[in-house]
């Protein structure tokens, strides 16, 4: 029975072929006039209408497939852009670091140009800070290990290059506590750029600001003025464990009332304790350093 559909399935595929090469002769050898061309054009008559209601059909299918593909292109080339974008904004971040960073190194081998004669700079690190007053103490990680003594200044980078920031009230091998002049026990004996001689003591008021007191009101002392440490204590007799020359801040107003002897001078630091992350220890080197870090 199988043998049999094959023999049949094959003599229609051979007459089909057949038909069609009769059918090919006679369409090239006849003219353009005879009945195989006529029929083509007839045929043509009547599938043209059906061809162009079938694209009218498939038109709106084609559009909303292309719509489609678009789409998932689109979302493609979203996310394609956003891991690009994230990845230039983590460059961008990681440039931003690595010029703070270098600013921030720039700035302490400045201070080695202003480094006080008879001290050493130790650069150090602030590891930890108070929890109750960021204007108060900080933990630095350097030490007795380091050279670092009681009373060593602390200075941090900034506009003139160092500047005052503390003292070091408590010294052990691999860390030291640092007290801010900002703090409320801190007193610096200090002095006015421009201003004749002016000294005063400086000690803190709020919000990390300080204030120069026992200046009397002749001198003249004018905002904007630089104030730096004086070389003496309170009692303006004995040397202070800061040396003379370093800057402290600006002075940012200068008055007096009429019945008052002294001038209220109000100063900004050169640097904002609460962002610091590094500092230079002047640990005593000479024997006038030590005597002043021996008080």
């Amino acid at each position: 029975m199988e043998r049999r559909r094959t023999i049949i399935r094959r003599s229609v595929i051979g007459a089909l072929v057949g038909v069609c090469l009769i059918l090919f002769t006679v369409y090239f050898r006849e003219g353009s006039d005879g009945p195989a061309h006529g029929t083509q054009r007839l045929a043509g008559t009547v599938l043209a209408p059906l061809e162009s209601v079938g694209s009218r059909i498939v038109e709106p299918f084609t559009g909303a497939w292309d719509w489609v593909t678009g789409l998932f292109d689109a979302r493609g080339e979203n996310e394609r852009l956003k891991d690009e974008n994230a990845a230039l904004r983590a460059q961008v971040l990681a440039a931003t670091d690595q010029a703070a960073e270098v600013a921030r190194l720039r700035a302490l081998l400045r201070i080695t140009e202003d480094v006080p004669g008879g001290y050493k700079p130790v650069v150090a690190s602030i590891i930890g800070r108070s929890p109750i007053n960021w204007y108060s103490r900080a933990r630095i990680d350097a030490g007795t290990n380091d050279g670092v003594v009681m009373n060593s200044p602390v200075v941090a980078a900034s506009a003139p290059g160092a500047s005052l920031v503390g003292v070091v009230t408590s010294a052990s091998g691999g860390s030291s506590i640092v007290t801010f002049i900002t703090d409320s026990s801190t007193r610096v004996g200090a002095t006015v750029d421009g201003s004749g001689g002016a000294l005063g003591v400086l000690r803190p008021t709020v919000g990390g600001q300080l204030r120069l007191d026992n200046v009397p009101r002749d001198f003249r002392v004018r905002d904007g003025a630089v104030v730096r440490t004086g070389g003496f204590v309170a009692d303006l007799r004995l040397p202070s464990v800061f040396p003379r020359g370093i800057p402290i801040g600006l002075v940012a107003g200068a008055g007096s009332q009429p019945v008052d002897t002294f001038l209220t001078i109000q100063v900004t630091p050169f640097a904002d304790v609460r962002e610091l992350s590094s500092v230079a220890v002047l640990t005593p080197q000479s024997a006038a350093a030590k005597r002043r870090a021996e008080g």
